[in-house]
């Protein structure tokens, strides 16, 4: 049961942290750092924080960091509310480049205060985090450091996210370059976060390359997922516009499979289609079957990783849990995946 009274600065650098205990410090230390931001960018930083999110990778964070007695510590606390405030920093310029109205059920950042405002505070963000690493005291033997290794996987992310633009309404995308694109744009965060838990961990470095994997799989899986919602969900289950999208022009992997069986979708699109009918077309050319598909041969990857891992078995069952969620299967349910 967590303790109500046990708040982040009261926790050192020795205590270990059962992983409930853990996430609930991890989004108390992320809600502080947004309700009590500068005066200046208060009001656009709150209304942040009244969105929340699943916090998918503070939980994998803090799971590959458990050591081989469950728990973690502080500094993993700190690691996972940098990595979230990375992804919501990310979040909130890519709704600027979209003219996103929703994210998470409340008005986008950009549309209640204005583009300008909107820049800087992810900017802010991106500064934020950085400086909660750099609190960090590190393992003496870990290299390289979180400090240092975020802002690599941070520059994939960038190019991914450029990559993407860049093929805006290229409906000739190849899947190879689709991979390509989400290999950075939201891969890199989740093998980052799962290579920073490792580091955390103190497990031999034999692990090293599994963890790697794992989050590379898992971003992928989670990006197929969002893919396939995209085209399956409502806006009540989203909490954001479906279709958004396609209506971007953001071309993803149902759609490239669904116009290279049925090229005479391509013409249509061109020609203006409607989103009812592009939804049952991608549908009847298979490319929401393909990507579930896909979905499924990655999860299998996965698992086979997760199994490899020399973990004991209930860190590796933590693991396979937040598999199934980044694969959709716990999106909708409020229990813990850390259980």
């Amino acid at each position: 049961m967590i303790d109500p009274n046990l708040h982040f600065d009261s926790v050192t650098d020795t205590d270990r942290l059962d992983l409930d205990m853990a996430l609930h410090l991890t989004s108390e230390e992320i809600r502080r750092n947004l309700t009590g931001a500068p005066y200046v960018i208060r009001n656009l930083t709150r209304h942040l924080a009244k969105a929340g999110g699943k916090n998918i990778r503070a939980r994998a964070l803090l799971a590959c960091s458990a050591g081989s007695d469950g728990k973690t510590d502080r500094r993993a606390v700190l690691t996972a509310s940098a990595i979230e405030l990375l992804h919501l920093a990310t979040l909130v310029h890519d709704d600027i480049i979209d003219n996103a109205v929703l994210r998470r059920g409340i008005d986008t950042l950009h549309k209640k205060f204005g583009e300008k405002n909107a820049v800087l505070c992810g900017d802010f963000l991106f500064c934020l985090a950085f400086q909660l690493v750099g609190r960090i005291k590190p393992p003496e033997e870990r290299n390289p450091l979180p400090e240092n290794l975020l802002p690599a996987y941070m520059t994939e992310i960038c190019l991914g996210a450029l990559r993407e633009i860049r093929n805006n309404h290229n409906y000739k995308l190849s899947e190879r370059a689709y991979f390509g694109i989400i290999s950075g744009k939201t891969a890199a965060l989740f093998e980052a976060t799962f290579y920073a838990g490792f580091l955390l961990s103190g497990e031999p470095e034999d692990n090293k390359g599994g963890y790697i994997d794992l989050g590379k799989c898992m971003g992928i899986v989670f990006q197929l997922s969002d893919d396939c919602f995209d085209y399956e969900a409502t806006k009540k289950t989203m909490k954001k516009p479906v279709l958004s999208d396609f209506s971007q022009g953001v071309v993803t992997l149902p759609l490239i499979y669904a116009i290279k069986k049925d090229p005479s979708l391509l013409e249509r699109i061109e020609s203006g289609i409607s989103p009812q009918d592009i939804k049952q077309a991608v549908r009847a050319a298979g490319g929401l079957a393909y990507t579930h598909l896909k979905i499924d041969r990655y999860h299998k990857k996965a698992l086979k990783i997760i199994h490899s891992l020399t973990v004991p078995e209930e860190k590796k069952v933590r693991l396979i849990n937040l598999l199934d969620m980044a694969a959709g299967n716990m999106l909708r349910t409020s229990g813990s995946a850390l259980s």
